[in-house]
């Protein structure tokens, strides 16, 4: 196959996935497991992973595997902290392109992963946020390409609960309007200043060339 005809079929891969999974894609188990401590809330529709039968002389061996599987990536003392900071707020992912090109196998796959690991969780919710950082690089041909392709990868799997309704260019499997970095350059530019006055940041005054 030629490389487009191959990122053509994997992407249908995707997004032919049993509805078990709704584009599962890839998700690991350890970061739902992570996120399961953090929140008490179990995931649904994960994909078992157990180690293989074989002899008696191994077992002891299948039983080290299957604890590292479901072993937890936190302590104790994090898992408490994780479940007083998130309380009882939903579990919210995010797909953050830069819109300076188009959306690539690699982009699909995080698509996939991030709206997949959303729904496992009850109330989960994706968002879509392009990190337009770097205006002199970026257009809106490739904010409306980027948009498109995430609704044909995502297509044919359910909204989020509760999700509002959304027109035009914020129309998406999504969950609420399209977000957008430069939206919050306000805040992030006030974090930096404050950051800069506490002493625990600083403004780089070397030039490209000095910094290699």
């Amino acid at each position: 196959l030629s490389e487009s005809a191959s990122i053509f079929v994997t992407l249908v891969a995707i997004v032919s996935l049993p509805s078990s999974t709704y584009g599962f894609a890839y998700a690991p188990n350890f970061i739902t497991k992570i996120i399961q401590d953090g929140s008490g809330i179990a995931p649904k529709g994960l994909l078992e992973i157990t180690p293989s039968a074989s002899s008696d002389d191994s077992n002891d061996g299948n039983d080290d595997a299957t604890e590292a599987l479901t072993a937890s990536a936190l302590s104790e003392e994090e898992i408490v902290s994780e479940k007083e900071r998130i309380g009882s707020r939903p579990i919210c992912t995010r797909f953050p392109p830069e819109p300076n090109g188009y959306l690539h196998l690699g982009h699909a796959k995080a698509v996939s992963f991030n709206f997949a690991v959303a729904r496992m969780f009850e109330g989960g919710r994706c968002n879509m946020r392009l990190d337009d950082t770097n205006p002199s690089k970026e257009g809106q041909e490739y904010v409306d390409s980027i948009l498109e392709d995430v609704r044909w990868i995502q297509s044919g799997t359910p909204p989020f609960a509760d999700a509002p309704v959304e027109t035009g260019e914020n129309a998406g499997p999504w969950y609420g309007p399209v977000h957008k970095t430069s939206d919050s350059f306000d805040l992030l530019y006030d974090c930096a200043v404050a950051l800069i006055k506490s002493g625990d940041a600083y403004i780089e005054s070397l030039s490209a060339e000095e910094m290699r």
